[in-house]
Formats: C-alpha cells, sequence, structure tokens
C-alpha cells in the first residue's frame, strides 16, 4: 500500500511540472519590425541614361502596400496623363502613358506613399531617376513653403518651377519641373537642368498644375532663379590623426523662401439677398466694395432718411434697416438695385438689377374650439430686446458690452442706474454709456473700475427706445471686480523698427487668441497689461499700407503678403509680476534673424512681492 501511495503521488508531481512546463506563456514572436522597406533592384537602374522605355519596376526586400499614392507620388516634369502604379508582389511597377521629351531627366518621388505590408513602416525618401539624354541633369533648388499669416505648414503644396519665365505661365503652361514639400515644409526640386526659373507654389484643389485664381492658395518667389553647383574641398579625419582631403559639391539656391497666400476675390456681384424680417434687408456681395449701393423701391415714394445701414469689416455683407412705416409695412418690396459688376472683360461696370423681396408675418396658431377664453387673460405687450455681457469677475480693464436686436432711437440715462455696494449700502457710481465705435446695434458702460468691488445694474424699462418704437424690458444683476493683484504685465522694448508695424500679444494655445495688440511706427516700449496668468507669445506685422490690419498678395501686381514675425519663446505672466521683453525686428532679407530677451521683475506699478 505504501509503495502504490508514493507511485499515485509520484505520478501527480510529474504531471504537474510537465503541464506548468507546457504553459509558460505564448511565445512574444520577437521585436516588433520597425526597419523600412529596402530597394533590391530596379528595371531599369536608376538614374538609367538613354531611356526610353515606358515601364519602370522596382523590387523590395519584403512585401509592401500603397498609402494614399495617388497623392503623394509625384513625376516631374509633369506629364498630361498620369502614370499607372500597382503593386506586384514584393514589387512596384509604374507606367508612364505619353512619349517623354527628349534630353530630358524624369524623377520619380513616392513621398510617404509606400510602406512595409506588416508594420506601416515608410519607405522614406526615395526617387527612381532615368533621363532620355547621356546626361543626368544634377541642378536643384531647395527651401520652404509657408503660410504667409501663420507661418504654419500648407498641405497638399505643389512647388512649381518654368523655365519660361513670363509672367502668365503659372496660369497657362504645366511647368517644367514639380515637388511636393515633406510635413515640415522643406522642398527639394532635384535633377534640373541649367537656365534661369521662375518658382511658384500652389495648392492645386484640380490637379491640373495651373493656377486658376483667388479660389487657390499660392505664393511665389519674387526673383528668378539660376541653379548653381559649387565644388569645394575640405579635410576629414578618418583614423587617429590622418586625414585627407575630399571633394564635395554644393547645390544652390537651398534656402528659398515661399509665402503662401489666398489672393482677394476681383469677381464682383451680388452673391445673395434675403428679407429675414419686415424691417430688415440682407445683401450679399462676392468680393469687397468700394462702391455705394444704390436702392429705388418701385412705386413707393421713399422718403430721404428711409434706413440705418450696417456694413462689414470689407463692405461685402450690407444690412438695411427700414425705418419708414411706408416701406417696411409692405409685404411684397420691388427694389431696383444699382451697383458695380465685374463684366466679362473682367472690368467694374454699373449694373442695374431688380429684384422682388416677399415677408410675410408667420401664421397664428389656431386656437383649439373646445378651449375656452379666459377672462381677464394677461396681454404681454412685445418688448425691445438686449443682452448685457458680464463675467462671474470683472476685469478692471473691460466695459460692460450691450448688444441690441434693433437699432436704438434714444436712452434714458436716467432710467439706467449704477450703484457701488458697500455691505447694505448701495451708492451711486459714475458711469457713460456710450455707443460703439464700430457697430451701432452694440452700446458700452463705461466704468472707472475699483479692485475688490462689487457693484448692482439696474436698468428700468424705460431706458431704451427702438427706431420702432418698442421699449426694452428692465434688467438687474450684480457685478464683482477682480483684484489689482490678479494682473501681469508685459513691458516689451521693440527695436528694429522701419516701417508701420503691429505688435500683437497671442495666448500660446492652438488657435493663438489675440489678448491685446498695439501699432507703433518708430522703436520704442510699450506695455500689455491686466493680463490674465497665463502664457503668451508675441506677433509682429509689418503694416507696410499703415492700414492696421494684415494684407494678403496679389501675383498680377507683383505685391507679397506683408511681412510676418513670430517671436515664439514662451512669455510666462505671473500675478502682479512685471515681465520685460527685448524684442528686435530683422531687417530685411534677415527676416528669420529673431532676436528675444527676457527679464522677469516684480510689478514695479505694485506690491514689489509677489503675493501667494
Amino acid at each position: 500500500m505504501k509503495k502504490l501511495a508514493f507511485n499515485i503521488l509520484l505520478g501527480i508531481a510529474i504531471s504537474v511540472f510537465i503541464y506548468s512546463c507546457a504553459n509558460t506563456g505564448m511565445p512574444s514572436g520577437g521585436p516588433t519590425d520597425q526597419d523600412p522597406p529596402k530597394v533590391t533592384n530596379t528595371k531599369p537602374d536608376n538614374y538609367q541614361v538613354n531611356y526610353t522605355g515606358g515601364k519602370i519596376e522596382i523590387f523590395f526586400n519584403e512585401y509592401v502596400k500603397f498609402d494614399n499614392i495617388s497623392e503623394n507620388f509625384v513625376i516631374s516634369p509633369p506629364l498630361k496623363k498620369k502614370p499607372i502604379i500597382r503593386l506586384k508582389g514584393k514589387s512596384i511597377y509604374v507606367k508612364l502613358e505619353e512619349e517623354l521629351k527628349p534630353n530630358t531627366t524624369y524623377t520619380l518621388d513616392f513621398g510617404t506613399g509606400i510602406s512595409d505590408n506588416n508594420e506601416g513602416n515608410p519607405l522614406g525618401e526615395y526617387q527612381f531617376v532615368f533621363t532620355t539624354g547621356a546626361k543626368i541633369d544634377s541642378l536643384s533648388i531647395g527651401g520652404k513653403v509657408e503660410n504667409a499669416y501663420n507661418q504654419q505648414v500648407v498641405e497638399k503644396t505643389t512647388v512649381m518651377a518654368y523655365l519660361n519665365t513670363h509672367d502668365s505661365v503659372p496660369k497657362t503652361i504645366r511647368p517644367d519641373y514639380v515637388a511636393q514639400p515633406d510635413s515640415a515644409g522643406f522642398f527639394k526640386l532635384n535633377n534640373l537642368k541649367a537656365g534661369t526659373y521662375k518658382l511658384f507654389a500652389l495648392v492645386d484643389g484640380n490637379r491640373d498644375y495651373k493656377y486658376n485664381g483667388s479660389g487657390e492658395k499660392m505664393g511665389f518667389y519674387s526673383e528668378l532663379i539660376v541653379p548653381t553647383a559649387h565644388q569645394f574641398e575640405q579635410i576629414d579625419t578618418i583614423i587617429g590623426d590622418s586625414s585627407v582631403i575630399k571633394k564635395y559639391t554644393a547645390l544652390e539656391p537651398s534656402n528659398i523662401h515661399i509665402r503662401m497666400f489666398k489672393e482677394p476675390n476681383t469677381l464682383q456681384y451680388l452673391a445673395g439677398y434675403k428679407r429675414p424680417r419686415r424691417e430688415k434687408l440682407e445683401f450679399q456681395f462676392s468680393a469687397e466694395r468700394h462702391d455705394s449701393l444704390l436702392i429705388d423701391f418701385i412705386d413707393v415714394a421713399e422718403p430721404k432718411e428711409w434706413f440705418l445701414c450696417k456694413a462689414n469689416e470689407t463692405n461685402d455683407t450690407l444690412e438695411y434697416w427700414i425705418t419708414s412705416p411706408e416701406i417696411y409695412k409692405r409685404d411684397t418690396l420691388l427694389a431696383k438695385l444699382q451697383y458695380l459688376k465685374t463684366d466679362s472683360l473682367g472690368q467694374l461696370v454699373s449694373y442695374i438689377d431688380t429684384l422682388k423681396l416677399n415677408f410675410r408675418d408667420p401664421k397664428k396658431a389656431k386656437e383649439s374650439k373646445r378651449k375656452k377664453k379666459k377672462k381677464n387673460k394677461k396681454v404681454i405687450l412685445p418688448t425691445y430686446k438686449f443682452s448685457v455681457k458680464t463675467s462671474l469677475t470683472q476685469d478692471l480693464n473691460e466695459d460692460i458690452l450691450f448688444a441690441f436686436k434693433e437699432p436704438l432711437e434714444k436712452v434714458i440715462k436716467d432710467s439706467i442706474h449704477f450703484y457701488q455696494l458697500q455691505d447694505t449700502l448701495e451708492i451711486p457710481a459714475k458711469f457713460d454709456f456710450v455707443k460703439d465705435s464700430v457697430d451701432f446695434l452694440k452700446y458700452r458702460l463705461k466704468v472707472h473700475w475699483k479692485p475688490e468691488t462689487r457693484y448692482k445694474l439696474v436698468i428700468d424699462s424705460t431706458a431704451f427706445q427702438n427706431i420702432y418704437g418698442l421699449y426694452s424690458d428692465k434688467y438687474k444683476g450684480e457685478i464683482k471686480t477682480q483684484e489689482q493683484e490678479y494682473y501681469g504685465e508685459i513691458i516689451l522694448h521693440v527695436s528694429g523698427v522701419t516701417e508701420p508695424t503691429i505688435v500683437q500679444l497671442l495666448e500660446n494655445n492652438k488657435s493663438e487668441t489675440l489678448i491685446q495688440e498695439k501699432r507703433i511706427n518708430s522703436n520704442q516700449t510699450i506695455s500689455f497689461n491686466y493680463l490674465d496668468p497665463k502664457v503668451y507669445i508675441m506677433k509682429v506685422i509689418i503694416d507696410s499700407n499703415n492700414n492696421g490690419k494684415w494684407d494678403t498678395g496679389n501675383y498680377d501686381k507683383k505685391l507679397q503678403p506683408e511681412m510676418v514675425h513670430y517671436f515664439r519663446k514662451e512669455i510666462k505672466v505671473r500675478s502682479n509680476w512685471e515681465v520685460e521683453e527685448q524684442v528686435k525686428i530683422p531687417a530685411k532679407g534677415h527676416e528669420h534673424d529673431h532676436a528675444f530677451e527676457k527679464k522677469e521683475k516684480p510689478n514695479s506699478k505694485k506690491e514689489k512681492k509677489h503675493k501667494k
């Protein structure tokens, strides 16, 4: 019995041991493949000369796949017919669909369009080159393209080079060479023949390699370019103290900078119109307008001052508030409009348009016949709507903004009551109520705020009357101001100013929210105060035409967009502290040589010590 028990226990132990050995875990399969596919062979050879065929095959050491190959693949010079590209086992097959030019070097650039089949590792910067002549052209032009306003990368850009340097070529003919910038905006036009080039960049929406006007984003280099190759010698250390002189070739230029933009639309016409309410007309034009719009109602004897007009910043959207009851009470208005319109020759000519502007009051809901009308039912009179913009904590440098639905006829200031609160006391406080300088539907209540103070705003129902005779509703609200020590300040010493300049303070976020801006004409010290404790960056616009805003470019006029400089070093503002900055604007030709110095100290206008 003892022997039997021992054999049973031994068998169980062996079984457990075998089971544990068989379940030590699933095999990991080895490390993840991070190597890109490698080209093992090509037919014909890369850099083949005197090539007359139209088929190319590239072989790899593993199976590959396409990643949006139609967007990534570029052949330079471009062909009218798009090449056919297919996968074929561990190779890719390219068929050129048209006859090639004689004595021309062609470059096939696959960009990021090829990766390995398993892990998706991209092939990388691979180009297949051949020539139909006896010699490979080897010159190049390199540089960077970026958005002219915010210096961000412009996706889906094509850089185009022309040997024909006539101004019209980007609009009329296909380029001689093309290249696509990488993800950082850097480009290189390779294998160029000797000559003088015009350079153009385009987001080519319809893929026709031609600039079709203001709907497409573009950029151009103002000067003609002659690419060159310079040979030079350099001493290289090899082993120990040994050295050798090596010969190198430098291809130039390699620092071309193209700033991309959208031209303003020059085709002017009436794009839309509507009568959203009985007293209001809206007209939208296709482009910025510099003329006046004349409106003549048919069969209506309109008074001389029958409207109030509100236009947007570019004067392409107009709102007409009709002040005359003889006009707005009509359900149908026939209006004769006279304005400037672009004709078939691209010229602005006077144009007369006749429009029908209808409005019908919304039908009142029918009351149920079973429902009896209540006696002594309270009648609700229509009121004039407005909104008051306040925050939980009122900033000391901000006004209270009023937004009205219709234009004001009059303001009864005695019906606006503003108090400073001290315990249970309501002490009348001084204020001004003024119309906004830009929008007549907005007003500002201006107050000389005291920090950490409570206020009360009371508006009677007769305070505001609109142009249609309606009075506003009443309003009541309390306001508490921010403490003075909450804010920080940036003192900026700006130098290198040679033209009218706009200095902008931006919050360092994705949308680069504009916080404050200053306009200057010379070297000077400016201050950005009442700042929240956040992180900021600086932006400078060279306002060449001194109109107070950034202006885009114009290709036909050879006008580049106004220059923008970023000083992207983060400026961290703390409560109750001053940050002192030195900003030097680069001279023309040295736009990327930004100088930026930073000093920080307790706010001298407040307490010298930072409050915890």
